[in-house]
Parts: structure tokens; sequence; C-alpha cells
């Protein structure tokens, strides 16, 4: 769905700048998201705050091949 008629940005796109860092409505100008009309701004205020609340992806690493190659023995 295009949010940003001005600047034909999508949802993915917006998404994205909110991943890459943008925290805030001017992050996201800087990535030239909502820059001219404004007509985007609360759209784009509630996928801000709708990713306050999801935290990042926990680290989960990967086991070592020493210990995958025990487990196989």
């Amino acid at each position: 769905m295009i949010v940003c008629l001005c600047r034909a940005k999508n949802e993915r796109d917006v998404l994205r700048a909110i991943e890459a860092g943008s925290e805030t409505l001017a992050g996201l100008q800087e990535c030239g998201i909502g820059t001219d009309c404004g007509g985007c701004h609360n759209f784009l205020r509630k996928m801000l705050s709708a990713n306050e609340s999801v935290p990042p992806a926990a680290f989960v690493p990967m086991p070592s091949t020493e210990a995958w190659s025990e487990s196989v023995a």
C-alpha cells in the first residue's frame, strides 16, 4: 500500500527505513519519506509507534561445530 503519495513510498519502504534505524518522523524524512505535503504524517507516526512495541529479534548464537560433531557421534 502506498503511504506517501508525493514520494511514492509504500509500507515496505517505511518498514525498511524503521529497521535501518529511523525512530522519528524526522528520521523517515531523512530517508525521503513524508517530506512534501504531510498527508502521510499521521500514518507514519502510527507505524513508528507500532514498531516501538516490538522488541528487536534476539540474537541466537549458532552452536560450534565441535558441539554438533559430538552430538552426531
